[in-house]
């Protein structure tokens, strides 16, 4: 898989164009498994435009002719947004704008090759869709294994060559999760530092938009853009890696530490040795605070109060429209009063409080864990709703107590080659997105010389 910065270098050195990275795409995803909901059908001659323009030696943004795709609740002009789902095509309408993120991307000459597959109003971290069918994983495809959710296409889209990069979401992994079961790279930033605005909501408290990608500087070229830290036209943002020798990172002696996969297990020392071996400081240390996010999410839940007041019109009107897992989900929304949200919301404030309070006593970069507690599951292995709960939970225990400390955190793949995807997870608190960038790029060149 090529990043986003080689494939500009091979535009601007004519060793490809634009049209032929399209006409790629569109072959590749013409043999993919529900992985888009829609592609975009004229960007064949939207490609040819720009090559024209290149060739002519019309100044162009370095980006101008690559193809990405973004999760189907990103608003893009002149489109509907479904969100995964069949009952938004009663009420959606054509968006009149770019969502906030997806603007300065147009801008960068960036091509919208289509809307990716998703859990259903990316309400699971497994990735399952009755609607649109369940794209799957990468690895061991004969025994149909899961693509982690809610951004399942975003990230099985980047994992088969059919595009270098991707939006999604996370609100308690959906990046993450189907970042580590697909082998790439998956960010989910801090809250606040990008816009909502034009994104179909799941919890106004912890949604993210993020990148995937197949490396860590496709995502830091398209995290810069997102923000508006550059402009769309601009030279390309250079990453400069963290000195790994300078880094004390944090293994955190802590519930996300248990109940791995033999697989996981593996991958994740291999991981730890290999940058102790290049000099990192890597030490064990309690951190309490981090269970205390995982009880939370389990059992007082913010999303389940929120997610209810956006959809229980929708609900009482078409139930019977509804992905049964994500809508009996949603429906015990209905059982939190105000009252009880409020409580739970000044509950989370005191988490986070305890968890600065925590990773500052430590004096560390960032923390290290698995992204996921297991390997890809199978689809059989959710058959039943109660099977499904419990293996969704399970995919998300790790990633959503960072949404739960109101942290950011970057999933690499860490696993061998041949090996079943594994993914390393690196957090810190909110706020620290600049510098987790660095040392993910630091860690990432460590794994990859090994």
């Amino acid at each position: 898989m090529m990043g986003l910065r080689p494939l500009s270098n091979a535009l601007r050195n004519a060793d490809t164009t634009a049209s032929r990275l399209v006409e790629q795409a569109l072959e590749r995803a013409r043999v993919s498994e529900s992985v888009f909901i829609s592609i975009n059908p004229g960007l064949v001659s939207l490609a040819y435009s720009i090559d024209r323009a290149r060739a002519r030696s019309q100044a162009l943004p370095p980006l101008a002719g690559i193809p990405i795709a973004l999760k189907d609740l990103f608003n893009i002009r002149n489109e509907i947004t479904l969100a995964g789902s069949v009952v938004r095509k009663h009420y959606a309408q054509p968006e009149p704008n770019d969502a906030d993120v997806v603007a300065p991307l147009r801008t960068a000459g960036l091509l919208f090759f289509g809307r990716t597959n998703m859990s259903e109003f990316a309400f699971s971290g497994i990735g399952k869709n009755p609607h649109y069918g369940t794209p799957l994983s990468i690895w061991n495809r004969e025994q149909r294994r899961l693509p982690g959710g809610s951004s399942s296409g975003s990230a099985v889209a980047v994992a088969e060559g059919i595009v270098p990069a991707a939006l999604g979401s996370d609100t308690a992994g959906s990046c993450r999760i189907p970042a580590a079961f697909n082998g790439i790279v998956g960010v989910k930033p801090s809250f606040g530092r990008m816009s909502p605005k034009g994104i179909y909501p799941l919890s106004p408290t912890l949604d993210a938009p993020g990148p995937l990608a197949p490396d860590v500087d496709s995502c830091f070229i398209l995290d810069q853009l997102m923000c508006a830290r550059i402009k769309p036209d601009a030279d390309l943002p250079r990453l400069q890696p963290a000195r790994l020798q300078t880094l004390k990172l944090v293994v955190p002696d802590a519930r996300v530490m248990t109940d791995l996969d033999a697989a996981v297990t593996t991958a994740f020392e291999r991981s730890i040795a290999i940058l102790e071996s290049a000099g990192a400081e890597i030490m064990q240390a309690s951190m309490p605070v981090l269970d205390h996010c995982d009880d939370f999410f389990v059992g007082r839940p913010v999303v389940a109060y929120e997610v209810w007041q956006q959809h229980r019109e929708m609900l009482e009107r078409h139930l019977d429209e509804y992905d049964p897992f994500v809508g009996s989900r949603i429906s015990a929304g209905a059982d939190i009063s105000e009252t009880e949200q409020q409580q739970r919301y000044r509950e989370r404030s005191e988490i986070i409080a305890e968890f600065k309070r925590q990773f500052a006593q430590l004096e560390a970069d960032a923390l290290l864990y698995p992204t996921v507690a297991c390997v890809p599951p199978t689809i059989a292995e959710t058959a039943d709703d109660a099977a499904a709960r419990r293996v969704n939970l399970r995919c998300l225990r790790n990633t959503a107590t960072v949404n739960y400390f109101d942290g950011c955190a970057i999933s690499l793949p860490c696993h061998a080659a041949g090996e079943a995807p594994v993914g390393l997870m690196l957090s810190a608190k909110n706020g620290d997105d600049s510098t987790l960038y660095e040392i993910a790029a630091a860690i990432e060149q460590a794994l990859v010389r090994d």
